[in-house]
Formats: structure tokens, C-alpha cells, sequence
């Protein structure tokens, strides 16, 4: 599952060392502060955020970061797209909970700063979806993270996106 261009880079010497939580688990079943655990499928089957509720901290997965474009469930996936918007609206649920957000790539934001990422977020998703150019600094020339490979990885999801005839298109 891993794109032959990183496998190289990524570790694996964990791997087998982490097991899943059952499908529907709510909260991380320990005895550290309450984490309300918000599944979706965005990213990939089963990705989830993690709300740690007593501090007002999302921990956003592969979501909602301020370099990255949100890179969609590409394979196997009836609708990543709607996936996609779905777990976007999730995330809105709980923001108003939210004092800091923090995605596994790019910075921490704080405040209203979730609620800017996924208004975001959303924007480029509709922006695929629609077949149109996204205004989205992320991807754009002045871009400072990313800008060797990223556009790349918009032109792949437009292209898949175009070839297997998303819905609304």
C-alpha cells in the first residue's frame, strides 16, 4: 500500500508492534486523560482523529495540515470524495471544542485555526471534485513546502478522480 517512490523512507520497525483498536471504539481505553477517538475514512480505511477532550487538542491524523493538500483514499474506495467532505464534517463537530489542532505535518495551529483549515480543506475537495484549479496556497508557486512534488500529487487525485467518474462531474 505504500507508493513505490517512498517505501524506502518509510520505517517499519514497528510494525506488529501496534495492534488496532476494535472498528467503533470511541475512546483510547487507558488511563491517561480522556481521548474521544473520531473515525473516518478520509485518508485511509479506519484513519481516525483524536480529541483529548480535557485540553481542547485534535490531534489530526493526515488531516487538516497547512502544507499539505488533503490527499484522498484513492484505491479501492467507492467515493473519496464524499469520504473525504464526511470527515471534514466530523472534525467541524467537535471544533468548537478545540483550542489547538495538531495535524502530522505542518504546524500546530490554535484557535480558530482548525476551523480555517477546514474551511480549507473543504474549498480544495470541492475544488477537485469540480474538476476546476483550486485557489489553495499549498499547491501554489510560492509554496514553500513541497512545491517539487506536490503539484504531483494534485494532477494524480484530478486525474483518478476524472477516470472513474466521481459523482457531480
Amino acid at each position: 500500500m505504500i507508493p513505490p517512490d517512498i517505501v524506502d523512507q518509510v520505517p517499519l520497525d514497528l510494525l506488529g508492534l501496534i495492534a488496532g483498536l476494535p472498528a467503533g471504539t470511541a475512546r483510547i481505553p487507558w488511563d491517561g486523560p480522556l481521548v474521544r477517538i473520531i473515525e473516518h475514512d478520509a485518508h485511509a480505511p479506519g484513519h481516525a482523529a483524536l480529541l483529548i477532550e480535557e485540553h481542547g487538542v485534535l490531534v489530526a491524523g493526515d488531516m487538516l495540515s497547512d502544507v499539505l493538500i488533503p490527499m484522498l483514499d484513492l484505491n479501492d474506495t467507492a467515493d473519496p470524495v464524499e469520504d473525504h467532505l464526511a470527515a471534514l464534517r466530523l472534525l467541524e463537530d467537535v471544533a468548537d471544542d478545540v483550542d489547538v489542532v495538531v495535524p502530522g505535518r505542518g504546524s500546530v495551529g490554535r484557535g480558530d485555526e482548525v476551523r480555517v483549515r477546514i474551511g480549507q480543506d473543504r474549498a480544495y475537495v470541492h475544488a477537485l471534485r469540480d474538476a476546476r484549479a483550486p485557489a489553495d496556497p499549498r499547491i501554489s508557486p510560492s509554496a514553500t513546502y513541497g512545491r517539487d512534488w506536490l503539484p504531483g500529487v494534485h494532477e494524480r487525485q484530478l486525474r483518478h478522480l476524472a477516470r472513474s467518474g466521481e459523482p457531480d462531474r
